[in-house]
């Protein structure tokens, strides 16, 4: 067995969040992929074109190589990656929250905003380096944004010369609620708890340009302002990777797949995840979310082994059981099945889920390693923007 990855390691994505305002050590948001799958042969490298006919495909690896590989199944994984739209200013701007150096750059640069807001002394300046805005409403923009909140009000008291009148926090969101899926009870208990810690919600608006970090919103009530920090988080679209293969995919890009998770038209193609049109057993198709990747990843292992032999097949049948948002220390929210939760319960419930899903024995430790230190000692407020650039000899 042969998996292909640009990484070597696996990026569990329901924390990221945490590492990014450093109540977890970011290094234990990721599992090594050789130590997670020690019978499955690792390239570090990226697939660049596939033969369906042939049953071949080539990978370049990182010294650039090219390798031609055979397969008798083919699954493909690729993920998503973020969509962006044509906004004035935001390559140059903004930074993704979908990846691990987003977050440590994100954390970086929010306490380099501190650092440098506490050196001015011009209050307008300061009042732009504070401004935080965050593009998209989603379960990523809202985690991240809670966390990178608690994060700043725990610096707070570091820095005299600051106060929460400096501060700005905007939240973007297109459509006309946050989180698209969730509970409406629970999506406005998330909206109000938000407001309560003074972020500005904008909903029913969109980002229409960030020229020279100058944010200028849809509604004509908000005017244009400076924010030294832009986050996009508006969302993802599949990997391209799928789309270029002849295979029928639907209107989003995503390749239709039976509910073997095997491509439409092919016995020897499997898809899942966000680059993958599963269908769902109650109707339409499977959100993108890591719970359903999770299942959907065991039936297709059990019928790819079914294809080669071993086992019998199986099909894709598991519902939603609930979904949990966190928002700092010791708030969140969570609807499993029928109930729901807020508050602290909600809180222990989603790190509860997020522990049991985690894989590994040794990086369950490491994380509630980490949430006990958190919880018993101030937050780690260093700067570590500096790492990994090599300092000059000379």
């Amino acid at each position: 067995m042969l998996l292909v990855a640009p990484e070597n390691f696996f990026l569990f994505a329901p924390l990221l969040p945490e590492a990014a305002s450093g109540t977890i050590e970011p290094r234990h948001a990721v599992i090594p992929l050789r130590e997670m799958l020690r019978r499955t042969q690792l390239l570090v490298g990226d697939v660049t074109s596939i033969d369906l006919a042939a049953h071949t495909a080539v990978a370049r690896d990182l010294t650039g190589a090219e390798h031609e590989i055979s397969w008798q199944q083919l699954v493909l994984s690729p993920g998503s990656v973020p969509s962006v739209v044509a906004v004035p200013g935001l390559d140059e701007h903004a930074v993704g929250f979908k990846t691990l150096a987003d977050a440590i750059w994100l954390r970086n640069q929010v306490l380099r905003q501190l650092e440098t807001a506490d050196a001015t002394l011009d209050p307008v300046r300061r009042r732009e380096l504070l401004t935080f805005t965050f593009v998209g409403g989603g379960y990523a923009g809202v985690e991240a944004l809670a966390e990178m909140e608690s994060l700043v009000t725990d610096a707070l008291h570091t820095y005299p010369r600051l106060g929460r009148n400096d501060l700005r926090w905007v939240l973007v969101e297109a459509r006309d609620s946050l989180l698209p899926g969730l509970d409406p009870k629970l999506a406005r208990y998330c909206e109000e708890r938000l407001r309560r810690r003074g972020v500005e919600i904008r909903l029913n608006t969109w980002l229409e340009s960030c020229v020279d970090q100058t944010v200028v919103l849809s509604d004509p009530a908000v005017a244009p302002y400076v924010s030294a920090t832009i986050v996009w988080a508006t969302g993802q679209r599949p990997s391209p990777l799928g789309s270029g293969l002849g295979l029928e995919t639907d209107e989003a890009g995503r390749l239709i797949v039976d509910d073997g998770i095997r491509a439409v038209g092919r016995s020897d193609v499997f898809a899942l995840g966000d680059a993958a049109a599963v269908p769902d057993p109650d109707g339409g198709v499977c959100p993108g979310t890591a719970q359903h990747a999770v299942r959907q990843a065991k039936v297709c292992a059990q019928n790819v082994a079914a294809a080669l032999g071993v086992g019998q097949p199986t099909t894709f049948t598991y519902r939603n059981r609930g979904l949990a948002v966190t928002l700092g220390r010791n708030q969140g929210t969570a609807q499993v099945l029928r109930f729901t939760f807020t508050g602290l319960p909600a809180w222990l419930m989603g790190r509860s889920y997020h522990l049991l899903m985690m894989p590994g024995l040794a990086r369950k430790v490491r994380v509630v390693a980490d949430w006990t230190t958190s919880m018993l000692f101030p937050r780690d407020l260093s700067q570590l923007g500096s790492l990994g650039r090599r300092a000059p000899l000379a």
